[in-house]
């Protein structure tokens, strides 16, 4: 049996909820499919699927299979382009989506030193906060900044993105420096509106992670706005180390609890594990992990 081609059957199976669906876009008789699925179910000993006449669904052992399978088909299809492409300029229009206040300070300002290299590829940039469906929108590619939970979806990590509890020296001088995670409820916190994963604060405490929901006299629903709340003395937050790094550099801002925080909400390039991976997008990624280093610039500047 190739299991490789056993992979793939399966994974068409479980996206299209039917045996006959996958059967019509493999081009292969549904008894085919029927066959390759039995032979890698006795291959590995579990049952994958649980089939009926009339429909399909994913066991416990089928689901924990698939997602380690699209990973490896994708692996596969990365490796063959990699290697049929290496000897082919990169070229044509790229399409990429990034969050708002992440694509204003680390991404359009390094793509004409792109263009600059690869000056026959075109960008088209779509600067957004919500999470595109790449497929369904036709982008190749994503910049997310998340712990990721979409299987459908391969992932590059392109840097660490640390979190800061910071304040402005004249705040801190008013109102003290917080010398303990408790010590918060007694300062003023600017935060995002009540409900919002961003307010989920976390710390290490005695060696154990404590979570603490903060609440803010002030919210805002844009973490610029935030920032520049804060920049006007009107309290601590958190906030992802490449919006204040180079503020904590020039002493406009002080980090505070540094040995009790623990917050990194890394940032990744994704793109969708059903297409090849071109080579635009290829040397796309590699650019930006070589611009950002395996020290972000925003942490060597705090």
């Amino acid at each position: 049996m190739d299991t490789l081609s056993a992979m793939k059957v399966f994974c068409s199976v479980v996206e299209n909820d039917s045996l006959a669906a996958a059967a019509r876009l493999l081009n292969v008789s549904p008894s085919v499919v029927s066959k390759q699925l039995s032979a890698l179910e006795d291959r590995l000993g579990v049952r994958l699927l649980n089939r009926t006449t009339r429909r399909v669904s994913v066991t416990e052992e089928g689901q924990a299979y698939y997602e380690r399978s699209k990973r490896i088909i994708a692996d596969v299809d990365e490796a063959e382009v990699a290697i049929s492409s290496a000897h082919s300029a990169p070229r044509g229009l790229l399409k990429v989506t990034a969050p708002f206040t992440f694509s204003h300070r680390h991404l359009t300002p390094h793509l004409p030193n792109f263009l600059e290299r690869y000056p026959e590829v075109e960008v088209r940039v779509q600067v957004s906060d919500r999470v595109v469906d790449l497929v369904d929108e036709g982008i190749d590619l994503a910049i997310r900044i998340a712990h990721l939970r979409d299987s459908s979806l391969i992932a590059r990590r392109l840097a660490a993105n640390h979190r800061s509890l910071v304040a402005t020296p004249e705040y801190l001088k008013k109102n003290g420096i917080p010398k303990h995670p408790e010590d918060l409820m007694q300062h003023q916190l600017i935060t995002y509106p009540p409900g919002n994963a961003l307010n989920d604060w976390h710390f290490l405490i005695d060696e154990t992670e404590r979570l603490i929901k903060a609440k803010g006299s002030i919210s805002i629903n844009n973490g610029d706005a935030i920032l520049s709340a804060v920049l006007a003395g009107g309290g601590l937050t958190m906030t992802s180390s490449y919006m204040v790094g180079e503020h904590i550099k020039n002493k406009r801002l002080v980090s505070v609890l540094d040995n009790y925080v623990k917050e990194d909400i890394p940032i990744f390039a994704v793109y969708p594990s059903s297409r090849h991976l071109s080579p635009k997008v290829r040397v796309f990624v590699d650019f930006l992990i070589d611009t950002y280093g395996p020290k972000p610039y925003w942490l060597a500047s705090a």
